[in-house]
């Protein structure tokens, strides 16, 4: 019922009768933390004028031209409005183009040829940076290169075809990753964890010991803009 009433109010929610919420957003659905997401970027840019920003790529090589048009950008230059242009193609971007831009481009973001990520042996499905990535050495400057377009389709408010294991959204996010979360990566294992905690390891008539190794550095990607 509350968020039924949040989805037809015209009323920001941050200023309505129940911005409180904005700080308890576990009781709100998707669609109204989303809304609630959009308004506040629009609040951002509001009163900022925004410069276009065209980027001439090649379809056969969208990712390596898109690459080096925008990695050098800043973080407000990265907020303009992007147009793209394929050489050797006539027409103007209305929409459509950056549509397939974003499509394709998240397509290739996951060429086995980048070897950047590979796929959850949970599921098949999602993904998570591969741990051979150093194979290629650009990976680095890609993966940040990944997290600008990923943070860029955000901030447009266009659908990339990108999906990735619920773990590796928590690194992007800064949350502890829990056991459950190996779940959807590895079933068996995750099911041998959970029958370690049910079970007293005295009565397994097994001698284990286990070690934990704590790095200084963790690996960070700056998916941001």
């Amino acid at each position: 019922m509350l968020n039924q009433i949040l989805r037809q109010s015209t009323v920001h929610l941050a200023d309505g009768p129940f911005a409180v919420l904005v700080d308890h957003t576990r009781v709100l659905d998707f669609d109204v933390k989303r809304r609630f997401f959009r308004q506040e970027l629009d609040r951002l840019d509001e009163g900022v004028r925004r410069d276009d920003l065209t980027i001439r790529i090649k379809r056969e090589h969208v990712f390596e031209d898109s690459f080096r048009e925008l990695h050098r950008r800043n973080a407000e230059e990265m907020k303009s409005r992007l147009f793209v242009v394929f050489e050797g193609e006539e027409g103007q971007d209305a929409g459509g183009l950056l549509r397939e831009f974003y499509i394709i481009i998240s397509r290739e973001m996951f060429n086995p040829n980048y070897a950047l990520f590979t796929t959850s042996p949970g599921d098949r499905v999602t993904y998570q940076p591969n741990p051979t990535s150093h194979c290629n050495p650009n990976h680095l400057s890609y993966f940040k290169f990944v997290g600008r377009i990923v943070a860029k389709a955000i901030y447009d408010n266009k659908l990339l075809e990108c999906y990735f294991t619920r773990s590796f959204y928590k690194h992007i996010l800064g949350k502890p990753v829990h056991f459950t979360d190996m779940e959807s990566f590895d079933y068996s294992f995750y099911q041998g964890l959970v029958y370690m905690l049910e079970h007293e390891l005295a009565d397994m008539g097994m001698e284990l010991t286990f070690s934990a190794e704590v790095r200084e550095k963790s690996f960070y990607l700056p998916f941001m803009l």
